[in-house]
């Protein structure tokens, strides 16, 4: 909305104390002065913002059940990320909404809707190839394009039927070396390399002398990208080895001697020197100096999904940003330590891309970005589970202020009550609900902004829309020191997003909750919103300048 442009055009309130005490998201009184950047949320308006990777490909013992389900994520291509968005809210849980799902492409231009329902696509089973051409490779199958807009072709790559099918499984991720494809097929209990050397019209197939595994990023290119390496399987015997092949996978020959780490999810090469890999695992990121021969533990040792290098100034070798169980870490001195770079992100897993001056996380949450190597600072920690579920979102009113505020917090209204806010705070008994964080998948997360008690604005902020809670996180970047700005203060709470319809814009089982604005800025006083789910009260307040901006979300109704 238009008001987003100044930081005056939200919730303004005067320069009294609002809140000196800690509460539920311990506020940020910062004096006004811009902070460190924010991961900040990436989806579609009208878009469920989850970003689901777990699909089934075949695999793992009696089906596809991968040793690290948190590590695959977005395609990277040459135009941009291709994610995955879900563009329909669903009330109930729903297994078969997946084919809803459309591509988008985020790059410097933003995101572009490619859509289509192609419900398999992640840098675990899909690769572009130099000339452009998209291949995303199923069990049964291989779509192939080069835009969306063009059609999708469809081949067999390993020519076999559904029954000859039964009980394989795919050997990924595809790997292009020069002008070869390679991908692997588990069948049987023996493996076999599929090439391609035709942009994957068609394909030759080599029994491999070794059995591969099937449940991870199994297959890479070696350092110097002529040959292939792969990660054997831990179905019979453990740890895995790592091996070798120079002829297009049929012959293997072992590379490490005996270090190789357990668990390792893939192996990532380092992008200048070809003598250095990492090996991510469950128990940490470990590092080969001596081309995969010996295998040592780097000082992170907690499970890490995801590593990407990004070019620092000067001489320095790239900073290594990692994905891990937290959320993201970095090391600007080759692993030696590590960093928390987790501010707006939620504690949990999380697997990293990295493209055009952007860092892209990966989560259940979604997709967040962040302006490279700027976001320090801890993730925001998951409810307990016993809390999850719906909660009260409880109006107050200030009377000496004439200022509406909400809280889910139940230990924050307590505190309001008891003054710890300052003086003037009266509950309206005016209420709806929301759920928990974390309580519901398919809901949208709501985000919470405060200003500053001194220059201000001494007020808060929330929205459920990505594209809002993004505009406000970079208007804060943008912000000089000592000048009035937005403070982002973390998630507060899931609802129901706004339908794009106005027939129906909110489901059978829920409420509309509406929201209203003083026009504070435009009349030259403090702004400041309230939300309601009678819109007849923010009717009558119209007489006193305020603005019903219609419906904001949804509150589920229990």
């Amino acid at each position: 909305m238009s008001r987003m442009k100044s930081p005056n055009s939200l919730c303004n309130m005067n320069s009294i104390k609002l809140f000196v005490a800690t509460i539920f998201f311990s506020l940020l009184l910062s004096s006004g002065s811009a902070l460190a950047g924010t991961w900040k949320p990436l989806c579609p308006v009208g878009s469920r913002c989850n970003a689901p990777y777990q699909f089934p490909l075949g695999g793992g013992a009696g089906g596809y059940h991968p040793v690290d389900p948190d590590a695959a994520g977005p395609l990277l291509t040459s135009q941009g990320i291709l994610l995955l968005h879900t563009p329909v809210y669903y009330p109930e849980p729903c297994d078969y909404c997946v084919i809803d799902r459309h591509i988008f492409r985020w790059s410097s231009q933003g995101l572009t809707d490619l859509g289509g329902d192609l419900r398999g696509i992640s840098d675990i089973n899909t690769l572009q190839l130099a000339d452009g051409k998209i291949l995303a490779f199923g069990l049964y199958g291989l779509a192939a394009w080069y835009e969306s807009g063009d059609g999708i072709e469809t081949l067999n790559w390993n020519g076999l039927s559904v029954i000859s099918l039964n009980n394989a499984a795919i050997i990924l991720p595809p790997v292009a070396t020069g002008d070869a494809i390679y991908i692997g097929l588990r069948g049987g209990g023996a493996s076999s390399i599929y090439a391609s050397f035709d942009q994957g019209d068609s394909w030759t197939v080599k029994g491999a002398n070794i059995r591969i595994g099937d449940d991870r990023y199994n297959l890479l290119t070696n350092p110097e990208q002529d040959g292939l390496w792969a990660i054997s399987s831990e179905f019979f015997e453990l740890p895995g080895s790592l091996w070798e092949s120079a002829d297009h996978g049929a012959n293997w020959t072992r590379v490490d001697n005996g270090s190789f780490p357990a668990n390792t999810v893939r192996v990532v090469h380092h992008p200048v020197d070809r003598w250095a890999s990492y090996a991510l695992t469950d128990h940490g990121l470990f590092i080969s100096f001596n081309r995969g021969v010996s295998w040592e533990p780097t000082a992170l040792t907690e499970a890490v999904h995801g590593l990407a290098f990004v070019d620092q100034d000067g001489p320095n070798s790239p900073a290594m940003v990692v994905g891990t169980d937290g959320g993201i870490k970095l090391s600007v001195d080759e692993g030696v330590s590590w960093s928390d770079m987790s501010n707006g992100l939620f504690e949990g897993p999380h697997t990293i891309t990295y493209a055009d001056g952007q860092l892209l996380a990966t989560g259940a949450n979604g997709y967040f970005t962040c302006n490279a190597l700027d976001c320090g600072g801890l993730a925001q920690g998951i409810p307990p589970e016993e809390s999850l579920g719906l909660v009260e979102v409880i109006e107050f009113y200030n009377t000496s202020l004439d200022h509406y505020f909400i809280t889910s917090g139940a230990g924050e209204a307590v505190m309001i009550d008891q003054g710890g806010a300052g003086p003037g705070w009266e509950r309206t008994g005016e209420s709806f609900k929301a759920w928990n964080l974390w309580s519901n998948p398919d809901a949208a997360n709501m985000c919470r902004f405060y200003g500053s008690v001194q220059p201000g604005p001494n007020s808060h902020f929330y929205s459920d829309t990505a594209l809002e809670c993004r505009m406000l996180q970079a208007l804060q970047e943008d912000t000089p020191a000592g000048e009035k700005g937005w403070n982002f203060e973390g998630w507060a709470m899931s609802v129901i997003p706004r339908g794009a319809g106005e027939q129906q814009p909110c489901p059978d089982n829920s409420t509309a909750v509406y929201r209203a604005y003083n026009n504070g800025f435009a009349l030259g006083k403090d702004s400041n919103h309230r939300y309601a789910t009678n819109s007849a009260l923010l009717d009558a307040m119209q007489e006193d300048g305020w603005i019903n901006e219609g419906i904001a979300f949804c509150s589920p109704n229990g």
